[in-house]
């Protein structure tokens, strides 16, 4: 016999419900590009996908009709797993909001706050669902670098008291293009074409490729600001811009779609156009439109078994390692302005920025140099990032094997995902770095 319980004993019964046996939950969220390497694959189990992976009893809020949303663990082989069967008496949760959002949360942008609602994929998130009280996030995600604007609303912002920012490089990613071309075999796209389709040059499948039928293309993007976006239009402004008759600046390095496009209307560009929220969402979205194309990260890809094209006659799945290495690792370096005339990100060191933020040690704030990301083999490469702050961390022990666990571990990584030649440096940075 089913049992009925009505919503607000429902309600009850989860926010009462005993968090499990733990010395320190770390608590974070940002880029759903590491998602599946970082937390595993419990969450595409959900419809709508779930944001939000603990092991902590976190709760990822009510919708408008007070119904939960959808939320599950982590997942046995994931990074986060790792860290939790080496620390038993520590947890890791992760919210998916994007890059965008998760530094917002970060720097504590009005708005956003750890302990808002991470919710599901059917919902905007305005946090990382912390317990009730906690503003500043333990850890954040982003494969959109910091930038001059991101230290400059830390440093004036809510959550700097006695704090600096770190940033490791994390883990290196491939960014494929999932296809719906129904009844045509997998696609083999030159940059040209990729240009062509995404500049809007291209408005069938014809004009792409003469033996593919005359079906407008339908291009599918993050609605969201993304990682994947900002690595994705880089890509485009450093191989469409001043060719192919297009523009020396149509596309802009951009965490948005929409502002990376010059004139900034992709709905009016397209035949067919059309934005989902995060990585799995544009996935999602491709497989339910023919004739469509999108991009997202190659692990999402594979998970959903949908179709992809090979960029230059290369496989994505192909590519087991990348070539970042010490030398591409910029030190106490953040992304300055693009480049107007290129479209491309330009670096500046921390120290040019006009703003005091003296409690940051040396050497903890790092990127991968962004043009390092547009010479691997697969030309459609990013690289994500692991964030948080340098001072008055709630338990700088767990944070620091976490960190740890994420840059250098020993397990196992999804199709997709490859470790960095920096691994060892900022293994070594996180005891100087987390305090």
């Amino acid at each position: 016999m089913k049992t009925i319980i009505k919503k607000a004993a429902l309600a009850a019964a989860i926010i009462s419900a005993p968090l499990a046996a733990s010395a320190t939950d770390l608590v974070g969220g940002g880029a759903s590009l590491p998602a599946l390497a970082y937390i595993g694959d419990g969450f595409t189990t959900t419809n709508p996908e779930s944001r939000l992976s603990t092991d902590a009893g976190l709760f990822a809020g009510f919708d408008p009709t007070f119904t939960p949303y959808q939320q599950v663990g982590v997942t046995s082989g994931s990074i986060f797993a790792a860290f939790q069967s080496a620390n038993p008496s520590d947890t890791a949760s992760y919210c998916q909001t994007g890059s965008g959002t998760g530094k917002r949360v970060l720097v504590g942008v009005s708005g956003f706050s750890a302990d808002g609602d991470c919710r599901d994929y059917s919902a905007s998130p305005v946090g990382f669902s912390a317990p009730a009280g906690q503003s500043r996030p333990d850890f954040i995600g982003s494969d959109a670098p910091l930038t001059a604007d991101n230290v400059d609303d830390f440093v004036n912002g809510p959550n700097t008291t006695g704090d600096g920012i770190f940033q490791m490089p994390a883990l290196g990613a491939l960014i494929a293009l999932p296809v719906n071309l129904i009844g045509s075999s997998r696609p083999d796209l030159s940059n040209q074409q990729v240009c062509e389709i995404f500049s809007g040059t291209s408005q069938t499948w014809n004009d792409v490729d003469s033996s593919l039928p005359t079906q407008p293309i339908h291009v599918i993007v993050r609605q969201d600001t993304s990682g994947t976006v900002f690595a994705f239009t880089q890509y485009l402004a450093a191989t469409c811009n001043g060719n192919f008759g297009l523009a020396s600046n149509f596309f802009k390095t951009s965490e948005s779609f929409t502002a990376a496009i010059s004139p900034a209307n992709p709905s009016s560009l397209y035949a067919n156009y059309s934005e989902e929220s995060g990585n799995a969402g544009v996935v999602a979205g491709v497989g339910a439109n023919s004739w469509s194309i999108g991009f997202a990260n190659l692990a999402n890809v594979l998970d959903a078994g949908q179709d992809y094209a090979d960029v230059n006659s290369t496989d994505p799945a192909t590519v087991t390692s990348v070539n970042y290495g010490t030398g591409d690792l910029l030190a106490d370096t953040v992304l300055g302005d693009v480049d107007p005339n290129t479209g491309l990100p330009q670096t500046q060191p921390v120290s040019d920025i006009p703003v005091s933020n003296p409690n940051t040690p040396d050497g903890c704030v790092n990127v991968i140099d962004p043009a390092a990301q547009l010479n691997q083999g697969y030309p459609i490469a990013a690289v994500t990032n692991l964030l948080g702050y340098t001072a008055n961390n709630a338990d700088p022990q767990a944070l620091r094997a976490l960190a740890r666990e994420v840059v250098n571990g020993s397990g196992s990584l999804p199709t997709g995902y490859v470790r960095l030649g920096t691994a060892n440096a900022m293994d070594q940075l996180a005891g100087t770095c987390i305090n």
